[in-house]
């Protein structure tokens, strides 16, 4: 059974009990009432007729005068000497009849006065079925009710449901309408933040890969190449192993740079200071070095690294010499700033340049994955990535929070 028809039931129920309890307590009440009716006229019709009774020499007679002109009850009484009748009068008990009886005393003789009661057990069917002919469409109508209200509580259950099954499925729903019930709007709430932090691991597993074929790439080319170049005996092995070496070292920091990317935690970062650190790894990287002063902000050398190449290799590769990198502060920022003198990029392509495996038209061939990372990178350390063309050329801005010294 489903929740909405067990709500419905529920809603069904509570109505369908208060109505029988009410119409239950009403007949009582009325009941009582009919019963104590029942039994003031049975003692005022014994009164009347005890009233109406003499003695005389012959026996018990009834004085002048019609004691049930003026009454509408039906009635009738008998006045017995032990169990022998003497006098009797009225209508007498019917079997097919309801009737109450009354024995009161009178002058040595039991009188007893019988009362039809079938006006008041038919007044007291009417009552009942005055409150089922009421009761029953209102039964009819709170099921209905309860109904489109279980229908209108367990619809967002359904959405949820619904969502929840789509995202096992790995099938990402749309975010959930938040409800206006505080308790559905929390859930909701949660399950879309849910599916958002699905999406990111999903997307961070799929990008990790990329970014470790991408980066992993070129030492590979270079460490195939010289492994060929030195079976084929077109250079020495004691030539080749050098670059060979350099290449695995290449690999290794790139595989640590990337396993400091996918570390959702903050401990692995700390206070570094930028200046320094671009004055000493882009010594001989062919670039114009431009820095106002020390930059110190909380990073992790590793990450530094991906980020500085990669940009500095998207510079060389899809713009043009000079390549200037400048590093300055900026407010409560520090500015990291690598600009090409290239033909820049379209503006409409600007907001897709860190889509991964997205090219340019007529660019030069590439997986599309550098900008990609770098924003990963500029969001793993808390910063923002801006794009503008600086006529000529691409001039791209990191911006990372900065930090007053090496100890704050």
């Amino acid at each position: 059974m489903s929740l909405r028809i067990r709500l419905a039931y529920a809603f069904f129920l509570l109505p369908f009990a208060s109505g029988l309890l009410s119409l239950a307590g009403g007949y009582l009440v009325f009941r009582n009432l009919v019963e104590r009716d029942i039994a003031q006229d049975l003692a005022e019709l014994s009164g009347r007729v005890a009233r109406a009774l003499v003695l005389t020499q012959e026996g018990p007679r009834l004085a002048e005068g019609d004691i049930f002109l003026g009454t509408h009850y039906v009635f009738g009484f008998r006045l017995l000497h032990g169990e022998r009748p003497v006098l009797e009068g009225g209508f007498a008990p019917e079997a097919s009849g309801t009737w109450r009886t009354l024995s009161t005393s009178w002058q040595g003789y039991n009188l007893e006065v019988s009362l039809r009661v079938e006006e008041y057990e038919r007044a007291l069917s009417a009552f009942l079925r005055a409150g089922l002919s009421l009761l029953l469409p209102l039964l009819f109508l709170a099921a209905l009710l309860g109904y489109a209200t279980a229908g209108f509580i367990t619809r967002p259950l359904e959405r949820l449901s619904q969502a929840v099954e789509s995202l096992s499925a790995l099938r990402f729903p749309e975010p959930l309408p938040l409800e206006r019930d505080r308790e559905l709007a929390r859930l909701t709430r949660g399950f879309n933040r849910l599916v958002e932090a699905v999406r990111s691991a999903l997307e961070r597993e799929r990008l990790f890969t990329r970014y470790a074929s991408h980066e992993l790439r070129s030492p590979l080319a270079v460490f195939r190449a010289q492994l060929d170049a030195a079976r084929q005996g077109l250079i020495p092995w004691e030539e080749a192993l050098p670059h060979m070496e350099g290449a695995l070292r290449r690999m290794e920091a790139v595989l640590q740079g990337l396993l400091a990317l996918a570390r959702p935690e903050e401990d692995n970062l700390a206070p570094m200071e930028l200046a320094e650190y671009l004055e000493a790894s882009l010594k001989d990287k062919g670039v114009r070095l431009l820095l106002q002063g020390p930059a110190w902000v909380l990073a992790h050398p590793l990450l530094v690294d991906r980020l500085v190449d990669n940009l500095l290799v998207n510079a060389f590769r899809h713009g043009a010499p000079p390549v200037e990198v400048r590093l300055f502060p900026s407010g409560e920022s520090v500015v990291l700033e690598v600009r090409d003198h290239g033909k820049g990029v379209r503006e409409e392509d600007k907001e897709r340049l860190t889509r991964p495996f997205f090219r340019g038209p007529g660019g030069p061939e590439g997986l599309g994955l550098g900008l990609a990372l770098v924003e990963q990178v500029v969001q793993r350390l808390g910063g923002t990535l801006e794009f503008a063309n600086a006529h000529p050329g691409l001039r791209v801005r990191v911006r990372l929070p900065r930090r007053e010294d090496a100890a704050a």
